[in-house]
């Protein structure tokens, strides 16, 4: 309860414990041990939320959305590995350093998030702030869908998350030639993509035009679709030499006001680009994010991240290849007979689990974390995460009439 309406400190959480329905009689000593406590039960206290609203929630878990954030902490320094005498890894260190979302230099601690097709939070974990989001889709798929008994499910994720391995293990062959049950809705990087893919985004055949409304104002667009035979190459034994091949149905769109929005942006950043190459002593490596893409022999000084300054120019050959595909966007997926609507619908779905993060990051105030030892910190994450799910309920509860922040308001 205190996280949802007075969120804080653990020991501020402690001395408002009797605000609520009676009195307490624990210590501050007491509240801390209940964080090992019940840290040591996370999936039993997941399943056992999954149990009791499954059913009078009616939670849809068809389609699952998926993504990752981070959190980052007040501390210069990473975690050490606890390492055995022989050099083994027995456990990794949490808050490490890491690509941070906000583009922060401090310690992260990265959070993967999977949420059912309503918008209500299902499971997460949690993952030091050094690996990459991209590994983390399989085994949080794969534990939860065992720990809740799901069956089939279509995950639903952004390009991030869009890898051949996570492709293949999803609804790929397996090694032992069977292709595997569930199905996926990845974004698709156009400017990322391959050169027959950008080829067949531009030219202009079987594209169709549709509209749809937005704020009032009527927004048209166009589109294709095709079936494809995908060849990729996954990893095995650590070495990326084993290539399969795919099914996917791949669909592009394009928007005239995505496309102003990304000429807008571009802009912006050629502009810091440009001010980095007359005046490179101004930026570092941290701060001349974005920028750096647009400007040839950028480098920087690995310990100090100082920019070096050589002989720096602007990427025109790249800005122009960049221009060409304004307003292009594409999502691929395993389900070939969805219709390219059906399709379309369950990829904007993401914006949930975005604003789930962004819940949690305000409203619940996931963060600073005012604990440090790692079961401290899981069952802090743990405790927001509980939160949400109560919240999301609530929200469900009443119909979507009122925001988060409304429906604290009232509990106040």
């Amino acid at each position: 309860y205190s996280r949802i309406m007075y969120p804080g400190s653990k020991k501020e959480t402690y001395e408002n414990k009797n605000i609520f329905f009676e009195n307490f009689d624990f210590s501050l000593k007491d509240m801390y041990r209940s964080l090992d406590y019940f840290n040591s039960y996370k999936n039993e206290i997941l399943s056992l939320i999954w149990n009791i609203t499954k059913v009078k929630y009616n939670r849809d878990v068809s389609s699952v959305y998926y993504d990752c954030t981070n959190y980052y902490f007040e501390i210069s320094y990473n975690d050490e590995d606890l390492i055995d005498e022989e050099g083994n890894i027995l456990e990794k260190g949490y808050r490490k350093k890491g690509p941070s979302k906000e583009h922060r230099p401090e310690p992260i601690i990265s959070m993967g998030l999977l949420m059912d097709k309503k918008g209500i939070p299902l499971s997460y974990n949690l993952f030091p702030g050094n690996e990459s989001e991209k590994t983390t889709l399989r085994p949080a798929l794969k534990e939860t869908k065992r720990n809740f008994g799901i069956d089939r499910v279509i995950t639903v994720a952004d390009r991030g998350l869009n890898t051949s391995d996570n492709t293949v293990f999803i609804a790929g062959k397996n090694d032992d030639n069977h292709t595997n049950h569930d199905g996926y809705i990845f974004g698709q990087s156009v400017r990322g993509a391959d050169q027959e893919f950008k080829n067949w985004v531009l030219k202009q055949d079987d594209y169709k035009t549709d509209k749809f409304i937005e704020e009032d104002i009527e927004i048209s667009f166009k589109h294709k679709s095709r079936i494809y035979a995908k060849t990729i190459q996954i990893k095995r034994n650590g070495e990326r030499t084993n290539k399969t091949e795919i099914y996917q149905k791949q669909m592009v769109y394009y928007s005239e006001k995505y496309a102003r929005k990304q000429k807008k942006d571009r802009e912006l950043v050629i502009a810091k680009a440009n001010d980095l190459i007359k005046n490179p002593g101004r930026y570092t490596r941290a701060t001349s994010v974005g920028a750096a893409g647009y400007i040839n022999n950028y480098d920087y000084d690995k310990k100090t991240g100082e920019i070096i300054a050589k002989e720096l120019s602007l990427n025109t050959e790249k800005i122009q290849e960049e221009e060409k595909l304004d307003g292009y966007y594409s999502i691929v997926t395993s389900e070939l007979n969805m219709s390219d609507k059906e399709i379309r619908d369950a990829y904007k779905g993401l914006w949930k689990i975005e604003e789930s993060f962004k819940i949690t990051k305000s409203t619940l105030e996931a963060r600073p974390v005012y604990v440090w030892t790692k079961e401290h910190i899981e069952a802090h994450f743990l405790t927001c995460f509980v939160s949400l799910v109560i919240l999301r309920l609530l929200e469900h509860k009443t119909e979507r009439k009122y925001s988060s922040k409304k429906i604290i308001n009232s509990l106040k």
